[in-house]
């Protein structure tokens, strides 16, 4: 199909690549490669990302059909097609008391697209880090026809983890599954960060969040048991699908897309909010069920930030010094509409900040990659959400971008890959010790770089920017 307009979850990103092909097997994958030899190639999954990772104006490839599943008779691993969502996975795996060991907040991405770009939940590592074999499809040096190759040790499998396609299109991953278990969870009210850090020992895969404005922390304590279900679980799931993942977004997109609002907001966390949580409700459910959630029912934008555990406290204060200055402007400036180019933007932050603990994986460049090769010490990730509509973003971006480059500056912060990443080639080489050996490892997958666009050669590839 020609000239297909392409756009990703959160409207930031649209193009139109020459080519757009949803190849039913690998066969037509090697096909599609020979065919189109010399043009730029990239792969596009559920298109839950918010960076410029699938942008080409050549080849684009959906996977979307290449969704096999098998489980190894160890019953240790799953081998799985690269266009199967996490939630078809898990489902199966279910069938089989299994489950992954690792999960994000949502469901909705595809094992490629979930492991290409260091997805992860909280209190382990990122989802790559579990992946033990990948096959995939490239061009090979001398001759420059499509082969497979299958990367199952060594830095090349710890390139292939998270790679975000500049290795080749993904045809296969094998990855890591352990059996169910249960996860008990509660939230609680907290007077400081020193508090929620020291629970972790009781309920290392905590998560915690905090709230805009009133600068109140909330944390949702969880730990794995062998209890069984509660009895209230059901009901537990009903208050978090109506309650949360419904009226509370319902709410706060409202908010967030009303522009007279900004009063509002500040009132709603100051003074509503903290009167609906429901605190030291203590639940045993699926892990599954307690993991993720439906906040992608609405269209959003994220920029994610990751700091080692040192750098914690004083990055959250800077994220809140920094969405009160960025507040502030609108009780001190009042804007003309509509804006111009050269106008500083206001934003009024609208989202609760969640914050999430990940072990240092074994990857090359995921987020989470270890920043010191000598010392092992947890990340946090910092999560910064907007519900705007896409025309009312401009103050976003501006806040992201002041965010991100500060950020990098005081904390060595490092951007998703998969959200909204400003940072560029100089600023990562200076955050990941083994970029190198990754750029070597994919000019050796891809001599021409051809799996490659200008935003993935800008932040990552040590070679000249191309356009597309």
């Amino acid at each position: 199909m020609a000239r297909t307009l392409v756009h990703n979850f959160g409207k930031n990103v649209s193009f139109k690549p020459a080519i757009f092909a949803e190849p039913k097997n690998e066969q037509e994958v090697i096909k599609l490669l020979r065919q189109h030899r010399g043009q730029s190639v990239r792969v596009v999954a559920s298109r839950h990302a918010w960076s410029d990772a699938i942008k080409t104006d050549g080849l684009l490839i959906s996977t979307r059909h290449l969704t096999q599943i098998e489980l190894n008779p160890n019953r240790q691993s799953v081998r799985v097609g690269p266009g199967c969502k996490i939630k078809d996975l898990l489902r199966f795996l279910k069938k089989h008391g299994l489950t992954l060991p690792s999960v994000g907040l949502i469901d909705e991405q595809t094992i490629a697209g979930a492991t290409a770009t260091g997805t992860h939940g909280s209190g382990k590592r990122c989802l790559s880090h579990y992946i033990h074999r990948v096959r995939l499809a490239h061009y090979e040096t001398t001759t420059g026809e499509p082969i497979s190759s299958e990367l199952d040790s060594g830095p090349e499998l710890s390139a292939a983890k998270c790679s975000l396609g500049l290795l080749g299109v993904i045809l296969e991953i094998e990855i890591e599954v352990r059996p169910s278990y249960r996860v008990e969870e509660h939230t609680k009210r907290h007077a400081s960060l020193a508090n929620i850090l020291e629970l972790e020992k009781q309920y290392p895969l905590q998560q915690f969040f905090l709230m805009p404005w009133s600068w109140d922390l909330y944390c949702q304590h969880r730990r794995e048991t062998s209890a069984d279900t509660s009895r209230t679980a059901l009901l537990y799931r009903i208050y978090w699908l109506l309650g949360i993942d419904w009226l509370l977004h319902l709410v706060l997109v409202t908010l967030a897309r009303f522009r007279g609002s900004p009063r509002f907001v500040r009132t709603f966390y100051q003074q509503v909010l903290p009167r609906t949580i429901i605190k030291n409700w203590i639940v045993t459910d699926d892990s599954h069920t307690i993991l993720t959630m439906d906040h992608d029912r609405f269209r959003h934008i994220e920029i994610e930030l990751f700091v080692s555990r040192s750098n914690l406290e004083a990055a959250l204060n800077h994220v809140r010094e920094t969405i009160i200055t960025f507040g502030d402007r609108l009780q001190t400036k009042k804007a003309p509409q509509p804006f111009t180019e050269n106008e500083r933007q206001h934003y009024c932050h609208h989202y609760p900040i969640c914050v999430r603990r990940i072990r240092t994986d074994d990857t090359l460049i995921s987020m989470t990659s270890p920043a010191n090769l000598n010392r092992e010490e947890d990340w946090y990730s910092i999560s910064c959400i907007s519900y705007q509509s896409p025309h009312q973003r401009s103050g976003f971006f501006e806040f992201a971008n002041s965010l991100a480059l500060s950020m990098h500056q005081k904390f060595r912060a490092r951007c998703h890959w998969g959200k909204y990443n400003p940072l560029d080639q100089s600023a990562n080489k200076d955050l990941y010790p083994r970029l190198e050996e990754f750029q070597e490892i994919a000019k050796r997958y891809d001599p021409e770089a051809q799996f490659a666009n200008h935003w993935l050669k800008n932040t990552i590839l040590n070679d000249q920017p191309i356009d597309s």
